[in-house]
């Protein structure tokens, strides 16, 4: 058993916190929440699942853990931890990939997208988001052609989504939102929608299946091979909450996607594939549609893998580099943008280059403005978010 490669670890979310004896502890969260619940594990056990790579031996294991910590640790400490991993999926072993079929089956036997357990009541989503938008003008005619808004949490990216919604208005007179957001956690290397209804704690709002299907003849049925990809995403998901907040009782349909980043090795339908096809489909539409960018910029800190603290003088560097990305999209210059978020391998881990992308070339007549950059900081936890608010008119 010493000399087995023990099975990998799957991608999850590790964030530190201090427990009840002043002690570090790690909680462990499957974002894609196909595991059986969060986990609470120590430094040594966190030490020892950093080598889960499938390659990794129990007696590697013992070896490193003796080099770091001086202390002996036996096999069966080791498996147990492995045990346990098991036991609640967060392995990439066979296991989990039947809980994942199991799982995506359902969400395509579902009715609707439905996200009703992870928010409050209406009544409390509908006053968070009154809160964090003030004081909405009604909707000028025409509506903007888009919007670049955050898919922070609402408390952290309140500033962004204020200036992003004033800019579209109350009541708007928009029916129909293409709504393009950032795939985090889904498996599919290509641009990914859902023909599913979204089912909040808002009421229910129309997928509009129609324009998926033309959007689908010109890009290929592939466009829906991963729709299990939206179950656990929320960058389009936030911003629904708000249009059916804005919107009241005027009719609401959306196009949800997700758009990989066209920087990286990706299968089609890339982003660029799907942009072009959305800005020939709209451009032959005449329906009020806003296409909707829910997009973040940089993750710096050490909770997203950084060597070091982030200081002062680090976000201060990070805004230059963000607002110098901005700028490109400010002058129309798509391409620019790409070939510096890939020219420094994305060096500030800006999550929504795909969606951002999507969104400008989508609406290539249209006329950016920047509304608000801002960042949110936690340098407590070491977690910094950069966002903007943009319009397209």
């Amino acid at each position: 058993m010493s000399e087995t490669p023990l099975p990998p670890m799957r991608p999850v979310d590790v964030t530190p916190f201090e427990g009840d004896n002043g002690e570090p502890y790690f909680a462990l969260v499957d974002q894609l929440q196909i595991a059986t619940r969060p986990l609470a594990v120590s430094y040594p056990a966190v030490f020892i699942l950093a080598h889960l790579d499938g390659e990794t031996t129990c007696a590697q294991i013992r070896g490193a853990f003796a080099r770091h910590f001086g202390l002996r640790i036996e096999d069966e400490q080791i498996l147990s931890l492995v045990r346990t991993l098991d036991e609640n999926l967060y392995l990439a072993n066979d296991r989990f990939e039947e809980a994942y079929r199991q799982r995506a089956a359902a969400y395509a036997a579902a009715e609707v997208r439905d996200n009703t357990h992870r928010y409050p009541s209406a009544d409390e989503l509908r006053a968070q988001i009154e809160q964090m938008l003030g004081e909405v003008p009604p909707a000028g005619d025409p509506p903007p052609a888009g919007l670049v808004a955050p898919h922070l949490d609402y408390p952290r990216g309140t500033p962004c989504y204020r200036e992003a919604y004033r800019a579209l208005g109350r009541q708007p007179r928009a029916t129909r939102f293409v709504i393009l957001g950032t795939n985090h956690f889904g498996r599919s290397l290509s641009a990914v929608a859902t023909r599913k209804d979204f089912l909040t704690p808002l009421g229910r709002v129309e997928t509009d299946r129609a324009f998926l299907e033309r959007l689908a003849a010109r890009v290929g049925e592939g466009l829906f091979e991963h729709e299990f990809d939206h179950a656990a995403e929320h960058s389009v998901e936030l911003q629904v909450h708000i249009l059916q907040v804005l919107c009241g009782d005027r009719p609401l349909r959306i196009v949800p996607i997700l758009c990989p980043d066209p920087t990286r090795a990706i299968i089609e339908p890339t982003t660029p594939q799907v942009a072009e096809a959305l800005a020939d489909l709209l451009g032959e539409d005449d329906e009020p549609t806003v296409v909707i960018a829910g997009a973040d910029l940089s993750h710096v800190g050490r909770h997203f893998g950084d060597p070091t603290r982030a200081d002062e003088r680090r976000l201060e560097q990070v805004a230059r580099h963000d607002q110098h990305l901005l700028e490109l999209l400010v002058q129309r210059k798509e391409q620019d943008f790409l070939e510096t978020v890939d020219g420094c391998d994305n060096a500030t881990r800006i999550c929504s280059v795909g969606c951002l992308y999507a969104t400008f070339r989508a609406l290539p007549q249209a006329t950016p403005r920047l509304l608000r950059y801002h960042q949110a900081t936690d340098f407590e936890n070491d977690t910094h978010v950069s966002c903007a608010a943009m319009v397209l008119e």
